[in-house]
């Protein structure tokens, strides 16, 4: 079974051929071993990408291997299988095109597999689980991250592969050592958002929810106070619930409501029409593109520029030259 990365992320970049122990060395775990089962040429093509509680790892290896890894305590693990030859197995469990396993448990979790392509995150236990608290509006005692398999199916699956993979694209000009990425604080919020909105979606009954007869007005201001207060780092849809004391989907319900577009989409509108003013204030000393786009959130210059002229037909530089 065979999903295509995107054509720039189909080779590893330099310095990645690592040996296990140095892959692993200086990551949250307890415990992490590797075992060859067949003969053949053990190599490992291994990267990692790490933020503050998102960690992204992708590894090939040819020979037949079984792998345990035990996780810190405050940490679970979701692995991604990409494709593999023969039987792929997660903790007893043979693993089908598109699944996702959630490791979570003190015992970590053993793989056996050949010619395997994996893609895998590395979760902050505590975060996740206040992030799906906020997302879902149930109490954070009521969140339960247990061992399983999601089934995402091909259409979610293919999206998802492809999420972890330009996340790993885009960093990989951030290099801190041999395989080694940082990953970007606003990537890596949205990234998390979006790992608890599957979780949640997938493994959460969501007739359980209490639908709360809210003022959509009020839900949307409480939301917006953050707007203001984080402009360089804008708010995930997790910060943004907590804000307005909601979860998502009434979160996006309000915003529809009011607006007639997601959070997410509101808060870029919004970052955009900023920085045009910025670039026309006339009482300011003209401000550099960069500067704007930075001191708004806005990480790549080039993104910023595209999605700028997407919305105003012009570059920023034009709309300078209107001052």
């Amino acid at each position: 079974m065979t999903v295509g990365p995107p054509k720039q992320l189909t080779h590893f970049p330099a310095k990645t051929d690592l040996t296990h122990q140095e892959f692993w060395r200086g990551l949250p775990t307890l415990q992490a071993e590797a075992v060859q089962l067949s003969p053949g040429r053990l190599e490992y093509k291994m990267l990692q990408v790490t933020g503050r509680d998102l960690l992204i790892f992708r590894s090939k290896v040819a020979p037949k291997m079984a792998s345990t890894i035990v996780p810190h305590q405050d940490w679970m693990v979701l692995m991604v299988p990409v494709d593999w030859l023969g039987d792929y197995v997660f903790n007893g469990q043979l693993a089908r095109p598109f699944d996702v396993f959630l490791s979570g448990g003190p015992d970590g979790y053993s793989t056996t597999g050949e010619r395997r392509h994996n893609l895998a995150l590395g979760v902050r236990k505590s975060r996740l689980r206040d992030v799906c608290a906020n997302l879902s509006g149930r109490y954070i005692g009521d969140i339960a991250l247990n061992d399983q398999r999601i089934t995402l199916g091909s259409d979610l699956g293919t999206r998802f592969h492809r999420r972890i993979l330009k996340t790993i694209e885009a960093s990989l000009d951030r290099c801190i050592g041999p395989g080694k990425f940082a990953l970007d604080a606003v990537v890596e919020n949205d990234l998390f958002s979006e790992i608890a909105g599957l979780i949640i979606a997938k493994t959460i009954d969501e007739n359980a929810f209490s639908h709360l007869d809210l003022d959509p007005v009020r839900v949307v201001r409480r939301a917006e106070g953050l707007f203001e207060d984080r402009t360089t780092n804008p708010p995930s849809i997790a910060d943004l619930c907590k804000a307005a004391n909601v979860g998502a989907t009434t979160l996006h319900l309000c915003f529809n409501e009011v607006y007639g577009v997601s959070p997410i989409a509101y808060s870029q509108a919004k970052r955009i029409t900023q920085a045009r003013s910025a670039f026309l204030a006339a009482e300011r000393v003209p401000p550099s593109v960069k500067d704007v786009a930075l001191s708004l959130g806005f990480t790549h210059s080039g993104r910023f520029a595209k999605r700028y002229r997407n919305f105003f037909g012009e570059s920023p530089s034009e709309t300078l030259k209107k001052r």
